[in-house]
C-alpha cells in the first residue's frame, strides 16, 4: 500500500497521465486532470507524488522556470500493474534527466 496516495481519485489519474505521456509541466497536468478546480490543488496533489517517489520533476530555466514532471520507474512499476494500464509502455523518447525514466 502507498501511504499518502488516494489510488481512487486524482493521484491515480496524474500518475497514469504521466505515464503514458512520460512528461508533462504543471500546467498541463492541471488541464488534463483538474481543470475545475484551482492549480495550487494540483500543484499539492504532484508534490505528493513527489514526496511518495512515483514522479520527480526539473525545472526549467530557459522556460520561465517552468516545472516539467515525469515518472520515477517505482511510478512506472505501480502504474504498470494497475489493470488499465496493463500492457502499456511508455513511448520511447528523451528523458528529462540523466536518470533513468520508466
Amino acid at each position: 500500500m502507498i501511504v499518502g496516495v488516494d489510488v481512487g481519485s486524482g493521484d491515480r489519474l496524474a500518475l497514469g497521465v504521466l505515464t503514458q505521456y512520460r512528461m508533462a509541466t504543471t500546467e498541463q497536468m492541471h488541464r488534463v486532470i483538474a481543470p475545475s478546480v484551482r492549480i495550487k490543488q494540483t500543484r499539492r496533489r504532484l508534490a505528493r507524488l513527489r514526496a511518495e517517489g512515483l514522479i520527480d520533476r526539473i525545472t526549467l530555466p530557459q522556460a520561465g522556470r517552468t516545472r516539467v514532471w515525469f515518472p520515477t520507474p517505482y511510478g512506472v512499476q505501480l502504474a504498470s500493474e494497475w489493470p488499465e494500464m496493463r500492457g502499456h509502455r511508455p513511448p520511447p523518447g528523451p528523458c528529462p534527466t540523466r536518470r533513468p525514466c520508466g
